[in-house]
């Protein structure tokens, strides 16, 4: 089993005050949505890129769909389900996730079976991956915030 991973980031209640200040007079869902899912979303590409790479390819299969083919990169708004997770708390304004289809044979792929050793490639990608991500995120979010502060500003006018 993996172990639970745990960071340390600072600064946050800097980067809440900001969020805040910029808000002010519009819908914080469209904020977040328009910062923080972009910037998720965009660093987390490294993660999405190996597992299209190291996903379990099965040469025999001459069906049309094999499992990196339905690899998927998603960021959002947490909802109501995404809250069940034990990974995902009330606080966070944004997710992104790269999953693929579930199934028997990705699921069997990430963890194994009684028969089958495991071969994860879903969790390794980001553990590998971790730090590119954390630092693409605040590469991207300082992008994302001026910019949509700027056009925020323009609408104000």
């Amino acid at each position: 089993m993996y172990p639970k991973m745990t960071y340390k980031l600072e600064g946050f209640a800097d980067f809440e005050q900001q969020l805040i200040a910029l808000g002010e007079g519009f819908r914080s869902d469209l904020i977040a949505r328009n910062t923080m899912v972009k910037a998720a979303k965009e660093a987390m590409v490294p993660v999405y890129n190996q597992v299209i790479a190291t996903a379990p390819y099965d040469e025999e299969n001459t069906g049309p769909i094999h499992l990196r083919d339905t690899t998927r990169l998603d960021a959002r708004i947490p909802n109501s389900k995404d809250h069940m997770s034990d990974y995902v708390s009330d606080t966070d304004a944004a997710i992104a996730v790269v999953s693929v289809k579930k199934s028997a044979v990705s699921l069997a792929q990430e963890f194994g079976t009684r028969k089958m050793s495991a071969h994860p490639f879903l969790r390794i990608a980001l553990l590998q991956n971790a730090e590119t991500v954390l630092t693409k995120l605040k590469s991207e979010l300082e992008n994302w915030i001026p910019a949509y502060a700027a056009k925020l500003a323009k609408r104000k006018k």
